[in-house]
């Protein structure tokens, strides 16, 4: 494959396009040092996503074994505060700022995509640092550090490991009750499901970045696009299922690749 080909190919669609999303997984938050949960090394690889994937699965863990959530929160605390926005990112944001970029949908809960300056981001899977009350449901978003640097530390160190001492130190709602990090779990409904397929149905072009393609609902978004005429690019340097369906694809990093596409952009 001549790369620097798909490259200019891909450049030269993001010019003509009037509605372009881009449409992001774990490969793009793998760039940025966030393990992927299924791939191998990844974080189902190193905990039960029966123990804890859902929320019944981590009550009992919970009770039964302490120090198996006490090391998984800490080994997610570790890679999140570590995990900064890469040159893919940027790249978006860069996008955004040039009127290119109207959306991105993302299955990453790291809040990455917006500390790298996107603005409209549709967060299919929910958001580590946003808070939601397991009573009321009404929404807060700490920062990054706020939530990391200071709760989960406390979390973490705590001296009696158990649901009653951790709900003491999570955040309080307005309502008085505890809250919780607004991501989904299994068997929890995703959410933006109705403004993605929206977008996708709405946008010129889509760009697909580091997903595989199997976690649905959010995996039909780019045969949504493609259905309603869309022209797709693929960026993925891992395996997917979008083969048969991108007009352009370039097996490699979206870090390496997304700057390059942006600096002919710019140049033009």
């Amino acid at each position: 494959m001549d790369l620097n080909r798909e490259i200019e190919r891909a450049a030269a669609i993001l010019k003509k396009t009037k509605f372009l999303i881009a449409f992001s997984g774990a490969g793009m938050s793998a760039e940025s040092g966030i393990p992927t949960f299924r791939d191998p090394g990844g974080v189902w690889d190193q905990f039960d996503p029966e123990e804890i994937g859902t929320g019944t699965g981590l009550l009992s863990t919970l009770t039964r074994m302490p120090d198996k959530i006490r090391s998984f929160l800490e080994h997610t605390m570790r890679v999140f505060l570590e995990a900064k926005p890469n040159a893919g990112h940027v790249a978006l944001g860069t996008l955004e700022k040039l009127g290119i970029l109207r959306t991105v949908i993302t299955q990453n809960v790291d809040n990455l995509h917006q500390e790298a300056g996107n603005t409209h981001v549709l967060e299919m899977h929910g958001n580590l640092y946003r808070q939601c009350c397991l009573s009321c449901g009404r929404r807060k978003m700490l920062h990054r550090d706020e939530f990391l640097g200071s709760l989960m530390k406390r979390v973490t160190q705590l001296t009696t490991f158990d649901l009653a001492s951790i709900l003491r130190e999570l955040p309080k709602c307005d309502c008085g009750n505890a809250m919780r990090p607004d991501v989904v779990m299994f068997g929890e409904q995703v959410q933006k499901l109705s403004e993605s397929f929206d977008a996708a149905a709405s946008c010129t072009a889509m760009l697909i970045l580091g997903t595989s393609g199997v976690v649905y609902p959010a995996a039909a978004l780019p045969q949504k696009a493609k259905a309603m005429g869309a022209t797709v690019i693929e960026i993925n340097s891992g395996q997917s299922s979008y083969y048969g369906l991108a007009d352009v694809r370039i097996p490699a990093p979206t870090g390496e690749i997304l700057p390059r596409i942006v600096e002919r952009l710019v140049d033009a």
